[in-house]
């Protein structure tokens, strides 16, 4: 079975039908093209370009403003800062007047707009804000309206089902006795009350039990909520370089609250206030962070091609700081990770070992409790997942013990928040299996303007939740949709022309082929290259059901020498059958129109390198055929050599890879780069369609399969279980190794990164091909809905 996709399912596309027409005949010498017409797209690409090009504008200014919104509980407590003349009077009243101004129309004080899930954040924020005015005698109006508000809504103090902002049982109960201290009555009951405070008790025994000796513990990060009872000038040997606690501006407010005389926490907070005027955020500095946020989010919705410049100098950046060991990108573990990521697949060279302080999920949770909003924990199962073969045994330990802390929470249905159970969901597929353009739908269309994530308050990032950005990538992803549709158009001709249908290969697998070509390769500047991957995917389907035992050995070896003889010399070889004619007359017409189209982009004459393809493929599948025919088990050297072509990898990469843009020179294609990854993308291929196929080629005796020649060699020293193990860890190892030989940068290399970058995308096309079998397998009803919406169905504006 080579690299292509059947399917018997019929996909009645009658609400988004493609009229039928013919692209231009073409003889054997000359191709002949004109342009489509009678197109029918269910999107008008000129009507959408209004606004295009100013919104992608607006989007790369963003790049320069990076900031999060106000925290109304963090703003809070810089407000109850004295002043260093007078312990009656505020030092940073701008806040003060900020709480006054940003009161909700319910009384409370939160992230705008709120969420269902977030009382206890607007809960904490509003009592927050309330203890503020209450210390400076201010807003007696504002505090009966906030107080109101707390006794509607005192029952979320210890529900379960809303999000708990990070500290949450430390800081609001803390802040409930600050309130007593103070006079201020706060309409909660007395069983809220006590256990609140019980909570907090064990929350503080537990959290001093599991403390180290040095290290950063989830107390220290809300100490605010300790008050005098904190040791604050041993606290200060954790202040950063900025002048912070932990980059958190609740904490270091309180710092001054209680221990006055630090200079460096005044130019924190003044550094920030200089920036907002009267407000602060949650988290500060918020540039690596956002910036961080904002590369990923446009890689996530699939628009990052459009900014590759803004892009590359924030990724430079963020390298030059990793290099020096910037403390804004390691003293937090999402930031770390999640820079770890995104550089390591943008080809930067970083080391694992930066993450080698969290292998340990014991050692994790002691040191870095705060991040309990399982953010931080994702972020580092995404970058985990980057293992290379031979390195990495640190992201294999991280990627152990967060998989099983993300399963144990959805099987505990411990994630509340559904947003945060998606991604869970989401990040415990193997990423290396997953469509991109699939993806970049489903994460637009969960989009959402109210998306939030959560420290102790609730934020968003204005440049990452922003309304250009939603309709950009919607616009964005219905033009793609609409030139696909263009594309599907010229396929159905082509597959008409050649009368593909009259020897045995159904219309319906070029809605399945081009589905999968088109959701990893979706660029419209790469049409050419996607149209002959889908051209060439179907006809290596169509030759390997001829291999397969559907016509005889005589048509077998007429093909070979139909294609032998190909240019001139065809005319003395005699079609032995209908259907030899038929293959042969597509395959003629595909290569010639193909290399007419190469050669224009490459600038050189390439058809007899994609001969020579075809012919290497077709010796192969005569030696795999023999194999089959005679019952002959060859050794796993012998079989691999041969079955690692016939799976058809290296004749679709290699076709593909020429009609991509970049000029490739005839060193570059027969160059050991080149063939290194085509044998490694040829194996994972080849291992997954083995491991799925094998019990079925078992059930037809059939030698030809890796798992039944590893058994018979073994001379029934190990199981099947065991080959089958032996297989998968051998394809484990081979997608390492091609993971690593696309995102390293070989020194001396000429191969341009996009035509690496299509050999990892026939890898996830192979995981996502062959994930039950040897064949394209999926439920009738959710294929039919992938392709409609992929295909077919634009998103709403």
């Amino acid at each position: 079975m080579i690299l292509g996709y059947r399917s018997n399912i019929i996909l009645p596309f009658s609400h988004h039908s493609l009229e039928n027409g013919k692209l231009g005949s073409s003889t054997r010498n000359t191709i002949s093209q004109r342009p489509c017409r009678g197109v029918r797209c269910s999107y008008s690409i000129a009507s959408s370009l209004d606004g295009f090009e100013e919104a992608k504008e607006r989007i790369k200014k963003t790049f320069q403003k990076v900031e999060l919104s106000p925290s109304s509980y963090d703003t809070a407590w810089v407000a109850m800062i004295p002043s260093r003349n007078s312990v009656n009077q505020p030092c940073f009243p701008q806040c003060l007047d900020w709480i006054l101004e940003n009161q909700r129309e319910d009384g409370s004080w939160g992230l705008s707009p709120s969420h269902s899930l977030l009382v206890k954040d607007s809960l904490s924020s509003t009592l927050a804000c309330l203890l503020a005015l209450s210390k400076w005698g201010v807003g007696d109006n504002q505090v009966q309206r906030g107080l109101i508000f707390i006794e509607k809504h005192g029952w979320a103090v210890d529900n379960k089902d809303q999000i708990s902002p990070v500290g949450f049982r430390i800081l609001f109960p803390s802040m409930i006795k600050y309130a007593e201290k103070m006079n201020l009555n706060l309409p909660l009951g007395p069983d809220i009350v006590n256990l609140a405070i019980s909570n907090r008790d064990l929350a503080i025994e537990r959290a001093l039990q599991s403390d180290f000796k040095g290290n950063v513990s989830n107390l220290e990060y809300m100490a605010e909520g300790l008050g005098e009872l904190c040791q604050w000038k041993e606290l200060m040997v954790h202040q950063r370089e900025n002048g912070s606690l932990f980059d958190s501006p609740a904490t270091t407010a309180a710092a001054l609250i209680y221990n006055q005389h630090d200079e460096k926490c005044f130019e924190y907070l003044n550094s920030i206030l200089k920036l907002h005027k009267n407000w602060v955020p949650t988290i500060y500095p918020t540039k690596i962070h956002s910036l961080l946020c904002l590369v990923d989010t446009l890689q996530c919705v699939g628009v990052d091609r459009h900014f590759k410049t803004e892009i590359k100098d924030v990724l430079d950046e963020i390298y030059r700081l990793w290099q020096e060991k910037n403390e804004e990108i390691f003293s937090n573990v999402a930031h770390c990770a999640l820079a770890f990521r995104l550089l390591r697949m943008s080809n930067y060279e970083v080391s694992p070992e930066e993450l080698v302080e969290f292998v340990d999920e014991v050692h994790f949770f002691s040191t870095s409790e705060r991040f309990t909003s399982y953010f931080e924990i994702l972020e580092l199962h995404k970058a985990s997942q980057l293992a290379i073969y031979g390195k990495d045994h640190i992201l294999d330990k991280i990627n152990n013990w967060t998989r099983s802390f993300m399963e144990q929470k959805l099987l505990t249905n411990d994630y509340i928040d559904r947003m945060s159970k998606n991604e869970a969901e989401f990040a415990l597929r193997k990423f290396y299996a997953t469509y991109g353009r699939v993806e970049n739908q489903r994460y637009i269309e969960a989009y959402e303007m109210i998306n939030f994530k959560i420290l102790k308050a609730a934020y968003r990032s204005p440049n990452i939740n922003s309304i250009d950005l939603l309709r950009f990538s919607k616009l964005d992803f219905n033009l793609c949709q609409a030139q696909h549709q263009q594309e599907l158009q010229q396929l159905k001709r082509w597959f008409e022309d050649c009368r593909l249908d009259q020897v045995g290969l159904p219309q319906q697998n070029l809605y399945t082929n081009f589905f999968l070509t088109a959701a990893l390769l979706f660029e419209p500047e790469f049409s050419d290259a996607r149209l002959a991957c889908v051209k060439s995917t179907m006809l290596l389907t169509l030759v390997d059901d001829f291999f397969d035992g559907f016509v005889g050995k005589d048509e077998l070896l007429n093909i070979f020498e139909l294609v032998e003889s190909w240019d001139g010399n065809y005319s003395t070889v005699q079609f032995h059958s209908e259907r030899v004619k038929v293959f042969f007359s597509a395959l003629y017409k595909t290569i010639e129109e193909l290399a007419a189209i190469a050669n224009i982009k490459q600038g050189q004459c390439i058809k007899d390198h994609f001969i020579n393809l075809w012919l290497d493929l077709l010796k192969n599948m005569m030696v795999e055929f023999e194999w089959w025919r005679n019952q002959t088990t060859p050794s796993i050297e012998e079989y691999l050599s041969v079955a690692c072509e016939t799976i058809g990898v290296r004749c679709i990469t290699l076709i593909t890879q020429c009609l991509l843009g970049p000029k490739l020179s005839k060193d570059v294609l027969q160059s050991s780069e080149m063939s290194a990854l085509c044998n490694c993308t040829s194996m994972v291929a080849r291992l997954l369609n083995d491991v799925g196929s094998y019990k079925r080629e078992e059930a037809e005796s059939s030698p030809t399969n890796i798992v039944s020649i590893l058994i018979n060699q073994s001379k029934g020293t190990i199981s099947e279980e065991e080959a089958i193990k032996h297989a998968k860890e051998m394809l484990e190892n081979k997608r390492r190794e091609l993971l690593g030989m696309v995102l390293t940068q070989r020194k001396g290399s000429q191969l341009p990164q996009v035509c690496k970058d299509i050999f990892w995308k026939t890898c996830k096309s192979s995981y996502f091909a062959y994930s039950d079998g040897d064949e394209f397998r999926f439920p009738e009803e959710i294929l039919k809905n992938r392709i409609n919406e992929l295909l077919f169905k634009p998103l709403k504006s």
